[in-house]
């Protein structure tokens, strides 16, 4: 006799829509392949200025983002550029920001994460950690 499993336990991020910001193409695609196996719907950007436009194109299509997982370091626009474009833009997708950077020790990065409410994941960081912080967080109001 099969065990029954639960659909939901084996897509922990079905249904929720989430963006991966980040300027090095295999980490973009390991973590996009890795969401898009726990069920999310994953967009992507390589740096800021090409997310806040794909940010620009979801809410004028509607689609509410669970979260969006950035690069703190890009040529392009930093993740620290686009929080604070997004503070002022798009308020409601900040609480919904988890950083990473492999480079929390800078004293620019370091007053970023004293100065900015988001996450903060040290590069590099266990998936199961960053897949439980997703799934935990609330759905999109």
């Amino acid at each position: 006799m099969k065990p029954t499993t639960d659909p939901g336990a084996a897509k922990p991020l079905a249904d929720r829509v989430i963006i991966v910001i980040d300027d090095d193409t295999a980490l973009l695609s390991l973590m996009s392949t890795f969401l898009r196996r726990a069920g999310a719907t994953v967009h992507v950007a390589g740096n800021g200025r090409a997310a806040l436009a794909l940010l620009e194109t979801l809410h004028s299509a509607a689609t509410s983002v669970h979260a969006v997982l950035c690069d703190l370091r890009m040529s392009g626009g930093s993740g620290m550029d686009l929080y604070r474009q997004l503070n002022s833009s798009m308020p409601w997708i900040v609480p919904r920001l988890i950083f990473s950077s492999g480079d929390l020790d800078s004293d620019d990065v370091r007053a970023f994460v004293d100065e900015c409410s988001a996450q903060v994941l040290a590069k590099p960081y266990p998936l199961a950690e960053l897949k439980r912080i997703l799934a935990a967080l609330p759905p999109p109001a």
